[in-house]
């Protein structure tokens, strides 16, 4: 005699003939939760001090980073001393960002007070 159900391949669970297990597949469990964690992506800060009357504004750019534009970056910085960049997750921005720009503000920034502020690095 035959069994009067069947077994769901990916949990094991007792299936009636014709119905469909509502684990869902592994794969797509874990895709879907992927998708559900935010997207971390990584965001530049440029810290800028106007030559002429000493303001600092600290902003981010508006600008995908990848390997080249940390380059090009590091580049400026080095022929504008005014310039300094710094790079952090897209996340630690949106929730330390006040006081990131508060600390970033200061007339002067040494390497000691970013390790501080720590998850940004000058480039």
């Amino acid at each position: 005699m035959g069994k009067p159900y069947r077994e769901c391949p990916h949990c094991g669970a007792h299936l009636d003939a014709g119905e469909r297990c509502d684990c869902g597949e592994p794969e797509q469990q874990e895709q879907t939760a992927a998708e559900d964690q935010p997207r971390m992506r990584l965001i530049a800060v440029c810290r800028e001090v106007d030559k002429d009357t000493g303001r600092i504004a600290v902003y981010p750019l508006d600008k995908e980073i990848d390997g080249m534009t940390v380059t090009a970056l590091k580049i400026r910085a080095t022929m504008n001393p005014e310039l300094r960049y710094f790079t952090l997750v897209s996340t630690r921005w949106e929730r330390f960002g006040a006081a990131i720009t508060s600390i970033l503000k200061r007339r002067t920034v040494t390497a000691a007070d970013v390790d501080r502020i720590g998850g940004i690095v000058e480039l």
